[in-house]
């Protein structure tokens, strides 16, 4: 299961909106939001990660790998493509609440980058439409994943099930002209994520 969550941190990006505005890398740590204005109680600020340059973040198809996959869906996944080369700026920070009780964290993961390419999100949500719910077998269970559109940002929400465990991951966000604000959550419902992003957004924007 850990693997959902290595692959979540590289699959932020996003969709569009309007205006003008493009950080450097130290503005995108600086324009990333601090722990007094996350808009969700309870949570805790970790410490900023900033991209490295030549990360290769891989895919969701990294996720079935190995499992027998519908062609469509798998070049759905393959299209998921969050290496650092999408981006000319990027830093993140995680954002952790809950009793640590849970199968994952209770966290969203929120990032600011300028994007040099094509939102990530564009792929990312295609596959919502190109992927049915998938049967899988890992390490001697069954497990089941499936693939849901977003109501208000462009991503995609990833439902799991394992053992009669469910489990549902969110990675969404929005696009002012070059900057990217996303985020990956765990354990968060849609609409608190949507208010993560929309801070982050206005924040960035302020920034500009």
């Amino acid at each position: 299961m850990s693997a959902i969550v290595i692959i979540g941190v590289g699959v932020l990006g996003i969709s569009a909106c309007g205006g003008s505005v493009e950080l450097d890398q130290e503005q995108t740590v600086d324009a990333l939001l601090s722990a007094e204005e996350f808009p969700l109680d309870g949570f805790t600020r970790g410490e900023v990660q900033q991209s490295e340059g030549d990360e290769d973040g891989g895919s969701l198809a990294d996720l079935v790998e190995g499992q027998d996959v519908p062609q469509e869906c798998l070049t759905a996944l393959q299209a998921t493509n969050f290496d650092d080369s999408n981006f000319a700026a990027q830093s993140n920070v995680e954002f952790t609440g809950g009793d640590g009780s849970a199968m994952l964290p209770v966290a969203v993961d929120v990032n600011v980058a300028t994007i040099s390419g094509d939102s990530p999100l564009t792929a990312l949500a295609a596959v919502s439409n190109d992927c049915d719910t998938l049967s899988m077998d890992e390490e001697g269970m069954s497990m089941t994943m499936a693939f849901s559109p977003l109501d208000e940002l462009e991503g995609t929400k990833m439902s799991i099930t394992v053992a009669d465990i469910d489990v549902e991951a969110i990675v969404g966000g929005e696009v002012n002209d070059k900057m990217m604000v996303a985020a990956f959550s765990t354990g968060v419902p849609e609409g608190d994520v949507v208010k993560v992003v929309d801070a982050q957004m206005k924040k960035v924007e302020d920034a500009g």
